[in-house]
């Protein structure tokens, strides 16, 4: 009987039976008590939008915050951090939602775009004076790199010593190239001249060179360079020397943590501690690097963000972030998996996992959310549609790299669905009216800003195009970028970056994808696992619970990736600290290590003469 009916239907019949026989979700789902909706209340729309979400999906009432911001697409950092962030905070401790809460839903009339901070008069008093550092410190490693030379010239080449011949190439450039280059060259040397020392006939001039050498080493690198074996002779007591190794390695340890409490608490005297300490620690490379770091972070050259991802970090404090810089994303699941992560979740401040129910007009915003629960109940139907560019495969992270994971997507779902895939290969793009119709997923790339009208999108529809800037606007009316006009145009899920967000900001599409075809994980659960930096300019725009193939596991733990990793844990199941009590512990321990900067710059003075001689 089924053979009398149009391959379309057929198609759908045999999704549909798949869906509702997969294997069960996995436990500790996000549900609506875990949610709160952000809403203007000087945008009787926004009310509405965030009442009729609550409704659908059972969250409760006083989980609608509403906040008095401006009707406008982008705020000012001091509006977002006056008139959103301590309101939201304050609002969420008195309701006892603060350790429950850990999705956000921004709505219609909820800004998009925070502007990047301007500098303090005491910030560019700051950056003048690192600008100054790090003419200092360029012309301390000039001077190095001559002492080092003179100490131990090089008159023919030995091949003896080990080295990268290209590094010994860059040692004849002038010194007007990179500071990075003349690092390099700088820790070359060093090198190179304990090769040479170590093979001069005359041991008692080679131990008196080797003690200048050591000297000259601990300029350039501070205590860390004996921590990276950089010793010239090898200790007369090994077992000594070890416990000596050990001490000095937690005294390094210390001085990281104590510079990064200096660094987080910038002021006129915490500044000159850490430069102080990190001479000590790292050298002349170290003060650099610092002065480096400082004119980055206090010019805010891309400290703008979309409004969503910085919200992620609703309870952190600018100082335990960059704002001037994209923030690596914990949830990310080669970060989550690691076993020895740079930020541990343990030890960190809660992370929200923030979607934007918002479209062109409040009734599409609500259809965000009514279009979710459709294809929950239904089913997710139609086609798939993979736009690659024909590339060669790349490094990690490149074109190439992305336009092979297109391919790998729409292999994915040849291999492990039902659905009907159509992978365009080639520069062409899915681009005349009717083209695409019966859309269920869309991935592709790259027309820059035009959104191209070949699609009709079912309810439930996913898709994103790999783009800069397509959600620079969502409510401007001539604007012609992806988001806006998918939204307009009926599509349920999709992303996309307020500004350049360069390309490793999107999530690979076989990940973000290849996740959702699990059903374990909800969208925004998704999307968090595989995107890879926070306070930045991407946005999530639907249903952050829309869970489109929930009970159905079309794809398991070892087709996802490949085989080469497990199932990563939902972030919902992940460590989730009480912000207030991690915040008030901060606190405490802040003020422990200030107090303790000064004896501990004793402390590091005294061993750092000790190893200079």
């Amino acid at each position: 009987m089924l053979n009398f009916l149009p391959p379309q239907a057929l198609t759908s019949i045999l999704i549909l039976l798949l869906l509702f026989l997969g294997s069960p979700s996995a436990s500790g789902e996000l549900t609506g008590d875990q949610v709160v909706i952000l809403a203007n209340r000087n945008s009787p729309a926004s009310l509405s939008v965030a009442e009729h979400y609550a409704a659908l999906r059972k969250v409760p009432n006083d989980h609608i915050v509403q906040l008095d911001l401006p009707v406008q697409e982008t705020i000012s950092r001091e509006v977002y951090d006056r008139d959103l962030v301590q309101p939201t905070r304050q609002i969420l401790q008195e309701r006892r939602l603060a350790q429950r809460a850990k999705v956000v839903v921004t709505t219609y009339g909820i800004p998009l775009r925070v502007r990047a901070p301007q500098p303090t008069d005491q910030q560019q008093r700051w950056m003048k004076d690192a600008s100054e550092r790090q003419e200092l410190a360029l012309r301390h490693l000039e001077k190095l790199e001559a002492s080092l030379n003179q100490l131990a010239p090089a008159d023919v080449p030995d091949a003896s010593i080990p080295g990268d011949p290209a590094s010994k190439s860059q040692r004849s450039a002038p010194a007007s190239d990179s500071i990075d280059t003349l690092v390099e060259r700088v820790s070359q040397a060093i090198r190179e001249a304990a090769v040479r020392l170590s093979q001069k006939p005359d041991r008692r001039q080679a131990e008196k060179d080797a003690q200048e050498l050591t000297r000259f080493s601990f300029q350039f690198g501070g205590m860390s360079v004996f921590l990276q074996g950089l010793r010239s002779l090898p200790p007369a007591d090994p077992q000594r020397a070890q416990t000596e190794l050990e001490n000095l390695r937690r005294q390094v340890a210390s001085a990281d943590t104590m510079f990064r409490f200096l660094r987080e608490n910038p002021s006129d005297t915490n500044r000159q501690s850490a430069y102080r300490l990190v001479e000590r620690a790292l050298g002349v490379q170290g003060i650099w690097s610092f002065a480096k770091w400082e004119m980055e972070t206090y010019s805010y050259k891309e400290g703008d963000a979309s409004l969503d991802n910085e919200l992620s970090l609703l309870w952190w404090d600018q100082g335990k972030y960059r704002i001037a810089a994209r923030t690596p994303n914990p949830f990310h699941y080669e970060n989550s998996a690691n076993q020895n992560p740079p930020f541990p979740l343990s030890q960190l401040l809660p992370i929200l996992m923030v979607s934007r129910l918002d479209a062109p007009t409040p009734q599409l915003a609500m259809q965000l959310a009514d279009q979710a629960v459709k294809a929950e109940q239904n089913g997710l139907l139609g086609n798939v549609y993979v736009d690659a560019r024909g590339l060669p495969q790349g490094p990690p992270l490149s074109y190439g790299f992305y336009d092979q994971d297109l391919r790998d997507l729409a292999e994915l779902f040849r291999r492990h669905t039902p659905y009907e895939v159509l992978l365009e290969n080639t520069e062409r793009r899915f681009s005349q009216p009717g083209e695409a119709p019966n859309v269920a997923v869309y991935v592709g790339w790259y027309r820059l800003r035009s959104y191209e009208n070949a699609f009709t999108f079912n309810p439930g529809a996913i898709g994103y195009h790999i783009a800069s800037g397509e959600a620079v606007s969502i409510h401007d009316s001539a604007e012609p970028g992806w988001c806006k006009n998918a939204l307009e145009h009926g599509i349920t899920v999709t992303l996309g970056s307020t500004g350049e967000p360069y390309l490793d900001s999107f999530p690979l599409p076989s990940e973000f994808l290849g996740l959702l075809l699990t059903g374990r994980y909800t969208v925004v659960e998704a999307y968090y696992l595989t995107t890879r930096y926070l306070s930045w300019r991407m946005a999530l725009f639907g249903d952050p619970l829309y869970n489109p193939w929930r009970r159905k596991g079309l794809v398991g733990g070892q087709a996802w990736k490949d085989g080469k990793t497990g199932l990563p844990t939902a972030p919902s199941d992940l460590p989730f600290n009480d912000p207030i009590q991690t915040r008030q512990q901060m606190k405490e321990q802040r003020e422990k290590a200030l107090a303790q900067i000064s004896r501990f710059m004793e402390q590091l003075e005294h061993r750092s003469r000790e190893l200079a001689h």
